[in-house]
């Protein structure tokens, strides 16, 4: 799972999986005066076999949106 980090100097006020999270709690953190900053993070994601459909065989297919 990522790990995105909200810091202050070097202290972690925040971890987040989703950027946008630790964006939006940074963001209200310097809405208080809190002087921090988001890092992050940069570790590639892990890559993933394609699930194998039991009836057909074939891969199954990852375009649909749920």
């Amino acid at each position: 799972m990522r790990q995105h980090k909200v810091m202050l100097g070097e202290k972690v006020l925040y971890q987040a999986a989703q950027l946008s999270h630790a964006e939006r709690f940074a963001a209200a953190r310097r809405a208080e005066g809190i002087p921090c900053h988001v890092v992050p993070d940069t570790t590639p994601k892990p890559h993933r076999d394609p699930q194998i459909n039991p009836l057909t065989g074939q891969p199954r297919k990852r375009g649909r949106v749920r």
